[in-house]
């Protein structure tokens, strides 16, 4: 065209449509949403906890935001992390499978390390029956007498529960914190060695801790590690 050829007859000899020179593509209008999805984006987390994350500023700024284009754009940002499919175990396996709210709570040790060389060790307390969240602790050091105190501030809430689930780690078995949970009305309920299915809320759960927060975090110190998990404690129960 430089060279006085018409932009028709040059279309023609490169084989282009004379309308794709002139085409001009409009704006993404997903744009804004396709950035702050990455933003939020980790693994394990899906579109609908991804959009919860971003809703309440966008409907501050933009208004509503439909979850079916949240869907459309995580899909074709590739954000969705499949996951391995695991073995399902039927719930005869599981010793007092809980049945109502409040029956049986289950407990899980994780550890992990801060930047400064300090230890993390994470308790984690779960309702078996409606999947709630009672606590997730974290210290440097975490015994027998801690998970007591732990255990005293959400029974003072909620009451006591049946059974407690847990291992036999040295700071479940405790002869001091059976017999607590003796005088408060609960008993513990140990699985068996070697069977971690038999404790599988607790193991899902910390599973998914490690994959979506200890994995993807970096902790300077413990109270960084505190700030941290409490935000993933906030998200999770979204």
């Amino acid at each position: 065209m430089q060279q006085g050829v018409t932009a028709r007859r040059a279309c023609q000899i490169l084989s282009v449509s004379a309308s794709a020179l002139y085409y001009v593509p409009a704006p993404d209008r997903n744009g804004e949403l396709r950035r702050r999805l990455r933003e939020v984006a980790r693994p394990g987390i899906g579109y609908r906890m991804a959009r919860a994350l971003i809703l309440p500023k966008w409907q501050s700024e933009f208004g509503a935001l439909n979850p079916k284009r949240v869907y459309r754009v995580w899909k074709e940002e590739r954000l969705a992390h499949k996951k391995a499919r695991k073995k399902r175990r039927t719930g005869s396996t599981v010793p007092l499978a809980a049945t109502r709210a409040n029956q049986v709570w289950c407990l899980d040790f994780c550890h992990d390390n801060c930047l400064n060389g300090g230890k993390l060790k994470v308790l984690a307390v779960k309702d078996e029956y409606t999947r709630e969240y009672l606590a997730l602790e974290v210290a440097s050091r975490l015994n027998s007498q801690r998970v007591r105190h732990i255990l005293q501030t959400i029974m003072a809430e909620r009451g006591a529960p049946e059974y407690l689930r847990s291992d036999n780690g040295p700071e479940f078995i405790a002869g001091h914190l059976s017999s607590w949970l003796l005088s408060q009305g609960s008993r513990s309920q140990f699985i068996q060695p070697g069977s971690p299915w038999q404790n599988g809320h607790a193991e899902s759960f910390m599973a998914r801790l490690r994959a979506e927060c200890l994995n993807a975090e970096i902790f300077h110190n413990l109270n960084d590690a505190r700030l941290k998990l409490n935000v993933f404690r906030r998200d999770y129960s979204l």
